[in-house]
């Protein structure tokens, strides 16, 4: 059989072929939300993902929702995904082929295919997954202890080797701690039985009210300033800067409209906040991934964060700034994303009832 390699190049002929082969095999179909199903261990929790769960419908056409295809011994054969974006439009698919102690499996989307993977096994458990892709390849090996996965090495496209190490105890999966030949760093740690995230959410909180001050005075400003941004991309990940703007700066913005006035990413001064990894955060941020992957109608984790950073605001706001910046006598902090979709509810949680009224008034 040809390597990997020959036979993804190969894939762009074969996608007809696939198709009619691997749904002949089909014994049921099942609905199942993103990212569905992987057989490759450790997968799902090296990015702090969970399985997809399975639906009993199918969900309105403005969800992304996988449907997934079992043989008759209940293996993967097809994956047909289905975009919420495209107006439940299928647009991509996968194809599983099963041969004694190896699975190929070939990814499609409507421009072709993307990419071919090769999983072997020996004694019932994958000992190695071979990836070819349009933009490189790779390979993985897996080590087990006592029929737990225990080490997963990682090639990909000649960069540096890197190697995951898994602990369990009798409950499950206990750290996953990613090495490379520069670093370690922790994937995943189990809390400890008594870990509260309310609790480690409002320790994270003060750590941001006293951190925020600290580098808002290391600013390099002269003019007084109107407002100071708390601006994130993803808010379970508590990563956020900082950023700060004249009167006539967000003057200068509300020029072009309302919400350019707020705009974090338009203003001149900002600096970054970090928060130290090693404490609370660590464990927060990882449970509202996690949460987050648990959830895909609420994105629980993601609200939990963007209410965490609008309490920081609102307590940043009730403080004598006097001693800290230059600022102007309607001066407010407030938390924003960088695309601004969560401007409007963030102001309502910020900012103080008459400030809000005074900004309504005056436009902004």
């Amino acid at each position: 059989m040809p390597d990997p390699a020959a036979r993804f190049g190969q894939l762009g002929n074969e996608y007809e072929s696939r198709k009619r082969a691997a749904h002949a095999l089909v014994e049921g179909w099942d609905w199942y939300t993103w990212p569905g199903l992987d057989l490759r261990p450790l997968h799902f929790e090296r990015d702090l993902l969970k399985p997809g769960r399975r639906l009993d419908d199918r969900p309105p056409e403005n969800r992304d929702v996988l449907r997934i295809g079992f043989d008759a011994r209940g293996r993967l054969t097809v994956i047909a995904e289905y975009s919420g974006f495209l107006h439940g439009k299928l647009h991509a698919e996968t194809f599983f082929r099963h041969d004694d102690d190896l699975v190929e499996v070939a990814h499609f989307a409507t421009e072709g295919p993307i990419y071919l993977h090769e999983y072997r096994f020996g004694g019932g458990l994958m000992r190695s997954a071979t990836m070819v892709a349009r933009r490189g390849s790779g390979r993985e090996s897996y080590t087990y202890t006592d029929g737990r996965i225990s080490r997963v090495e990682v090639e990909h496209n000649g960069g540096p080797h890197a190697v995951l190490a898994a602990e369990h105890d009798d409950l499950g999966l206990l750290r996953l701690v990613q090495t490379t030949s520069s670093e370690s760093h922790v994937l995943y740690v189990r809390p400890p039985a008594d870990f509260d995230l309310d609790a480690a959410c409002r320790a994270v909180e003060d750590e941001l009210v006293a951190l925020i001050p600290d580098a808002a005075a290391r600013l390099d400003v002269d003019e007084p300033i109107a407002c100071l941004a708390l601006s994130y991309a993803e808010p379970a990940q508590l990563s956020i800067g900082i950023s700060v703007a004249t009167e006539a700066e967000r003057g200068d913005l509300s020029a072009i409209d309302a919400q350019a006035a707020w705009a974090a990413e338009e203003f001149e001064t900002s600096t970054d906040i970090d928060l130290d990894d090693t404490g609370p955060s660590r464990l927060v941020r990882q449970e509202l991934a996690l949460l987050d992957a648990d959830d895909h109608d609420v994105a629980a984790g993601s609200e939990t964060g963007r209410r965490l950073l609008c309490a920081v605001a609102a307590r940043l706001n009730l403080r004598d700034w006097s001693a800290t910046l230059p600022v102007t006598e309607d001066f407010v902090v407030y938390a924003v994303d960088l695309e601004l979709v969560d401007l409007e509810r963030n102001l309502i949680g910020c900012l103080p009832p008459d400030r809000l009224a005074q900004f309504h008034e005056r436009g902004l």
